[in-house]
């Protein structure tokens, strides 16, 4: 699963969908009434700036395990074409404004006794 820049697609559904979360977190962390008078533009953008990277966050791994997931339970090895098994390993990323955990997939070929990491485009040896 390669790691490409690409300009994502204009959506204004998701956009207004964020909005409108931004609503109800602003609600569930203030109340219905919303920020006391005393509540400083700091603590306010502080509450939102923390929603942001939690939305980030969980949007990236569950966007991560669904691709993850099309990979299946086994990937044919670049050198010798056999069926390996798809494990994962944990690996942190630095994301803008969030760290996530990338449960990254990789296999090992007992054949050619060596490990790859699978891809969504087949591998030229």
């Amino acid at each position: 699963m390669p790691f490409q820049k690409a300009t994502p697609p204009e959506n204004s559904e998701l956009h207004d969908l964020a909005h409108g979360w931004g609503k109800v977190i602003a609600r569930r962390a203030f109340g219905d009434d919303g920020p006391d008078l005393d509540t400083d533009f700091d603590t306010i953008e502080q509450v939102a700036v923390d929603a942001a990277r939690a939305i980030t966050q969980g949007t990236l791994e569950a966007a991560l395990r669904q691709q993850r997931a099309k990979l299946g339970d086994a990937q044919p090895c670049p050198a010798c074409g056999q069926a390996c098994p798809v494990a994962t390993r944990g690996r942190p990323l630095q994301v803008r404004g969030a760290t996530i955990t990338y449960d990254e997939p990789i296999c090992h070929c007992p054949s050619c006794r060596r490990d790859f990491f699978p891809t969504a485009s087949p591998v030229e040896a």
